[in-house]
């Protein structure tokens, strides 16, 4: 029985396709395909605003701009497959108490997830993603932003809750005892000792390493301490060749990561996008620019989406929420990709490196 209330629209793609004003094959295309965000942080308005994410926020209820993206009822709505549901670290917490807070709100995902057994899964592999989706539930991997909430002990990744978080990005916007952020505010004088000793036992443990937020220093340390049999991926950027910016990566970065394996997840923050004001007025065209001059510098397999949706962005003007893909999909269509490409960038390739991590 459903406790989310949304509209399937697998039960009529066609009045989906007439509602946006798309084709029915973009519309077919995405409701066939893994649907993968390898970066929501719906925790953020959960945490700060007491956000309920089991119920479905119409235009007028939602923090726009900056927050009220996503709910769990708008995730179905919008058929994604698999959800990096993401738990930032707050760098203002006291060390000591930064783990314990983790812990705490691991629980809180698992609890409000848990609420919706028979449409929502917490996942760890590749197989538990399957079965969920296989089952007809939306996959939830929890990811953790802020490799220092754990930096005090990293061996906790070798127990229980290391088999329970998907993902680390190894910094955020502040630089930690791991390593330097990219934000031009702070130093990034390169990984540190307990950086590299944490990518290792991140590697150990099959905790994928995410190297989005990471200073450029950083982030050649840190792929020089990560183990060439696994894949690292850089979740949520942009492309510095498309939108000169200290939040994007530049091609030879990217490169980097498909030589590895990895993907890179284009995110939505409009200033991120392209050059407009505190990042209003971006559009979907803008994250294709992106995601074009990834596939052509890294390869159409290294290529994700990684929104940011929630995370305090202001996204494009034309994809403000998470029901709107099928018009990305159409744009992607219209520009003359192949389906194997299109259904390689909204879900399978990220689903290549789950899959090399945790089977």
């Amino acid at each position: 029985m459903s406790t989310l209330h949304y509209v399937d629209h697998r039960q009529d793609p066609g009045a989906w396709a007439e509602g946006l004003g798309v084709s029915v094959e973009a519309c077919e295309l995405l409701l066939d395909a893994h649907l993968i965000d390898l970066h929501v942080d719906m925790m953020v308005p959960i945490r700060v605003l007491g956000y309920d994410p089991s119920r479905r926020h119409g235009p007028w209820e939602r923090v726009m701009p900056l927050m009220g993206h996503t709910d769990f009822p708008r995730l179905r709505e919008g058929s994604f497959t698999g959800i990096c549901y993401d738990i930032a670290t707050n760098p203002f917490r006291p060390e000591r108490n930064r783990f314990h807070a983790t812990l705490r709100n691991v629980e809180r995902c698992l609890a409000d997830i848990g609420r919706h057994p028979d449409e929502l899964a917490v996942v760890r592999t590749r197989a538990e993603y399957d079965a969920a989706v296989g089952q007809g539930r939306t996959a939830f991997f929890l990811t953790l932003q802020g490799g220092n909430a754990l930096a005090h002990d990293p061996s906790v990744l070798t127990g229980p809750l290391g088999a329970q978080i998907h993902r680390i990005t190894l910094v955020h916007l502040s630089t930690s005892v791991l390593g330097g952020s990219s934000s031009p505010s702070q130093p990034d004088e390169g990984i540190t000792s307990r950086g590299r000793a944490f990518v290792e036992v991140c590697n150990a443990a099959h905790v994928i390493v995410d190297l989005a937020h990471a200073g450029r220093t950083t982030f050649w340390g840190a792929l020089d301490a990560h183990t060439h049999a696994l894949p690292p991926i850089v979740s949520h950027t942009g492309m510095d060749a498309v939108r000169p910016h200290w939040r994007n990566i530049d091609d030879v970065q990217a490169r980097a990561i498909a030589d590895r394996g990895g993907v890179v997840g284009i995110m939505y923050q409009g200033n991120f996008l392209a050059d407009v004001p505190v990042g209003f007025g971006a559009r979907r065209a803008d994250v294709l620019a992106h995601m074009e001059h990834a596939v052509d510098v890294a390869g159409e397999d290294a290529v994700a989406l990684g929104t940011d949706y929630d995370g305090m962005i202001t996204p494009p003007v034309d994809l403000l929420d998470v029901t709107h893909h099928p018009l990305l999909v159409q744009d992607m269509l219209d520009r003359g990709w192949s389906e194997t490409r299109i259904r390689k960038v909204l879900g399978e390739n990220y689903l290549r490196v789950v899959a090399d991590h945790r089977p």
